[in-house]
């Protein structure tokens, strides 16, 4: 059977980040139990489409997932369960803020098949995370890592954030040394970028902040990139480091341009070369499903052009790049002749490796790797 992601968007927040433009609002119980009843009708709509399938990784997104009870995560899955068949490795994940991570709710996570954790931690300088609107601090950060491992979650994620007003290299190295030092085995290395509407492009825009220069910038991400790796949190990926083993699945479903689908208001799915996503409005989500109307904001078949320029995209954010013989016999092309152009010039430049049956970006080439991506636009 083909194997499918299922990625469940969340979109209940306490307080929303200062930088954050993923769809969400603010969460109260009535919301939640609206959400529930129609995420569970939305489960049910796709009975048709995915007999074909198993489930080999489940990932809970937001928002902040956790901020709902434990036992309607259950519900969830017990719903998606009832659809497809769940894979009995499959990798399930959830996105949590350290200070919903309680005793209580980590032995119910155990519980109901939940085995990675993604803490939004960011930061452990406590003025940074002010500044960016968190709503914990570093010393909570830490003690959620160390009561999920105390509750057997091996397999944890920690978000840091770089590139914010006001932060420097040593602030990034104390904070990644000391989630290190907490055994944690992968680690989403993010650099800000400011979103209209946010409140600190906003601040930004009043010239009530400023962000760091460029170079300011990438030595922050090289040092982040140099302390991880001599910790063996190997780069995989653009914003990706982790211990062998410990790559994140789901995630492989979008740069290997596999078939997922996204439950949730602004959630995406990508399912027979057709691309589709969610109304980013929970009320007129909840609405729909009650009625059983499954409406999209977009629907989008993708081309054969389409395709190979965003499988190409997507490949060469991992450090091991694309497989040529791969490429060749997915789009029934030649990848050298195709582009022999840009792989000339890329080359030349020091922005790619080239071997017999592989290209991948130098480390010249991921600094500026939208540039070479673009290159392969013909």
């Amino acid at each position: 059977m083909k194997r499918l992601g299922i990625y469940v968007h969340v979109p209940f927040c306490k307080k929303k980040c200062n930088y954050c433009d993923f769809y969400s609002v603010k969460w109260d119980y009535e919301a939640e139990n609206k959400y529930i009843e129609a995420i569970l009708n939305e489960i049910k709509g796709y009975k048709e489409k995915l007999s074909i399938f198993t489930a080999d990784t489940i990932f809970f997104g937001g928002g902040t997932p956790t901020i709902i009870k434990p036992s309607n995560l259950k519900r969830i899955i017990e719903s998606i369960n009832d659809l497809i068949v769940i894979d009995k490795n499959a990798e399930i994940t959830v996105e949590a803020n350290p200070n919903t991570l309680s005793h209580e709710n980590l032995i119910a996570y155990k519980k109901i098949g939940i085995n990675r954790l993604s803490i939004g931690i960011q930061s452990l300088n406590d003025e940074i995370l002010k500044k960016i609107g968190r709503i914990h601090n570093g010393d909570e950060a830490l003690s959620s890592i160390d009561r999920a491992k105390k509750n057997g979650f091996e397999n944890i994620n920690a978000d840091v954030m770089f590139n914010i007003p006001g932060q420097n290299v040593k602030d990034i190295e104390n904070t990644i040394d000391r989630i290190i030092e907490k055994d944690i085995k992968h680690i989403s290395f993010y650099s800000l970028k400011l979103e209209k509407e946010t409140p600190l492009y906003i601040m930004e825009q009043s010239n009530k902040i400023t962000m760091p220069e460029e170079d300011e910038e990438r030595k922050m991400y090289y040092a982040g990139r140099s302390a991880m790796e001599k910790r063996n949190l190997m780069q995989y990926e653009i914003s990706n480091f982790a211990l062998k083993g410990y790559e994140c699945k789901h995630n492989f479903k979008y740069w290997n341009q596999e078939e997922y689908i996204g439950l949730g208001p602004s959630a995406h799915s990508f399912l027979n070369n057709i691309r589709f996503s969610n109304l980013s409005d929970l009320n007129l989500y909840c609405e729909n499903l009650k009625s059983n109307k499954f409406e999209r904001i977009t629907h989008e078949e993708l081309s054969e052009d389409d395709l190979m320029f965003e499988y190409i995209m997507l490949r060469l954010r991992l450090t091991e790049g694309i497989n040529i013989n791969e490429f060749n016999n997915k789009f029934s092309t030649d990848f050298k002749g195709m582009y022999k152009m840009q792989i000339n010039y890329l080359h030349k430049n020091n922005l790619i490796d080239l071997s017999e049956n592989n290209i991948k970006l130098t480390q010249k080439g991921m600094d500026i790797s939208n540039y070479v991506i673009e290159e392969f636009m013909i």
